[in-house]
């Protein structure tokens, strides 16, 4: 079911809807999953240049992977500041399915959210999880 996780969290651009600052990001992500032993948080750096500066681009799959997946993404309600999507991506042989609906505050050199997660494997089992996600600019690359 981890899998999954790591597949919402990857970094490629899903629209092009939320401009942030390029430069070099450091992305962290802290996710949480119901009786699920601790995962580390994980960070990474990104480089975001000009043309490709968008908050998505570290949130989210590529459309490239989310159709590969038979993923859904849908943005929310839109609000200045505040990015709000759901993706939703049906359970494999390999991967649990998943449910992530994620909430995001955010200005050109920062952003803190978090995101609700509900993974279902193929037999119908399912795990709630969570997630804190927050990233800031960090120079640039």
């Amino acid at each position: 079911m981890l899998a999954v996780v790591a597949i919402w969290l990857a970094a490629a651009p899903v629209q092009a809807e939320t401009a942030i600052q390029a430069g070099l990001w450091e992305a962290t992500d802290k996710t949480t999953m119901e009786g699920v032993q601790p995962i580390p948080a994980v960070s990474r750096q990104v480089c975001l240049k000009a043309g490709e500066a968008y908050l998505e681009r570290l949130l989210f799959p590529s459309p490239e992977e989310i159709a590969q997946h038979g993923c859904k993404y849908q943005e929310g309600t839109k609000q200045p500041g505040v990015l709000r999507a759901t993706l939703v991506c049906p359970p494999t042989d390999e991967v649990a399915g998943i449910d992530a609906k994620a909430e995001i505050k955010y200005g050109a050199t920062s952003y803190e959210g978090a995101g609700q997660l509900l993974a279902t494997d193929k037999a119908g089992t399912t795990i709630k999880g969570s997630s804190v996600l927050s990233g800031k600019r960090v120079g640039d690359c």
